[in-house]
């Protein structure tokens, strides 16, 4: 047990379950939000779902059951796999705490109540619900990073140290550089630690890395007090993208050109001085990429991840739905929020 032609036999029983276009596109025509939640009880999310609305109701029960429904798969998976196939397994998982972490960060930031931040994260890493409530639970960022450190999670210190910049710094972004930073390094000390290693779990923190080290060159452009070697503390070594290309990047006199002539999972990046619309066409290539690594080497992780991908943008986009049911919205506006992979 525990190698990757058993687990992505398994996984790929799982797969036939997500659900088909068709069918996500009737959940979006639902009249309703009781309408929907009466058509997901007809779909592979009917048992979290019973459950949730023994506790909850309306979308807070969609939001749930989605939430379950993903952190059973996540933890299915692991049952299958043991030894560096585990290991690896475990870092893209860890992913989902590097999202979870943020949007926590970000809420208690803005303000957000303990259960509207609970709508924006799914448990699919080492914190499941109870840990991610408990997070939520304390007083403030740095009782939250002193709790992940007690819990010997992998990123725990790196949140200490960004709450302790960002109090300084007064800005959240060393807080999520810090996240960022931590992850691949540990990424990276997985893989060095599987000697040759699979050749499709290095490309995956490389293309990470990468994609990482673009994005926070857009976001250090609007920092114009920053020096250069200020700067080149936040690239992270292992990815596609230069020290030299990233500091042209980050550099805010520099042209935006310099990131359109950029090829990323093979999509062309745009110029634009709209750098958040430049951020999120890197993440939605990336989730394009790394979804059809599904269709990639049988005997590697190539699957692992593909799924994953797939299943996530799932839960998201049957969130989406289900919250603009419970506004009112138009489906044609929800359908431009959904994830396309």
């Amino acid at each position: 047990m525990g190698d990757f032609s058993y687990i992505n036999a398994r996984v790929k029983v799982m797969k036939a379950r997500l659900l088909a276009q068709s069918r996500v596109e009737e959940l979006l025509q639902a009249a309703d939000l009781d309408a929907l939640i009466q058509a997901l009880t007809d779909t592979p999310y009917n048992l979290e779902l019973a459950e949730a609305l023994s506790r909850f109701s309306g979308a807070r029960a969609v939001d749930e059951a989605l939430s379950q429904n993903f952190y059973h798969i996540t933890r299915r998976i692991l049952s299958f796999a043991d030894g560096p196939s585990r290991r690896q397994i475990e870092v893209v998982l860890l992913r989902y705490d590097l999202q979870n972490i943020r949007a926590i960060v970000r809420g208690r930031h803005t303000g957000r109540t303990e259960d509207e931040i609970l709508t924006t994260v799914y448990p699919g890493g080492v914190l499941s619900e109870v840990r991610l409530r408990e997070l939520l639970q304390q007083p403030d960022l740095r009782a939250i990073a002193d709790t992940l450190v007690t819990w010997m999670h992998p990123l725990g210190r790196a949140l200490r140290e960004g709450v302790d910049a960002a109090q300084r710094s007064g800005s959240l972004l060393d807080i999520e550089l810090a996240l960022d930073g931590a992850y691949a390094r540990f990424g990276l000390r997985v893989s060095d630690g599987e000697g040759d290693g699979d050749a499709t779990f290095r490309r995956f923190l490389s293309s990470d890395i990468t994609a990482t080290n673009v994005k926070t060159a857009l976001k250090l452009r609007r920092i114009r007090e920053l020096s250069r070697e200020e700067r080149q503390r936040f690239f992270i070594p292992g990815g596609a993208v230069s020290l030299e290309r990233f500091l042209t990047l980050a550099d805010p006199q520099s042209s935006l050109a310099e990131a359109g002539a950029l090829r990323l999972f093979g999509a062309e990046l745009k110029g634009t001085e709209q750098l958040s619309e430049m951020e999120r066409a890197i993440d939605r290539a990336a989730l394009r990429w790394a979804a059809q690594l599904y269709l990639g080497d049988p005997l590697a992780i190539d699957v692992v991840i593909g799924y994953l991908t797939r299943k996530a943008a799932e839960v998201s986009n049957l969130r989406v739905i289900a919250h603009a049911k419970l506004l009112g919205l138009p489906a044609d506006l929800a359908r431009e929020e959904l994830v396309s992979v």
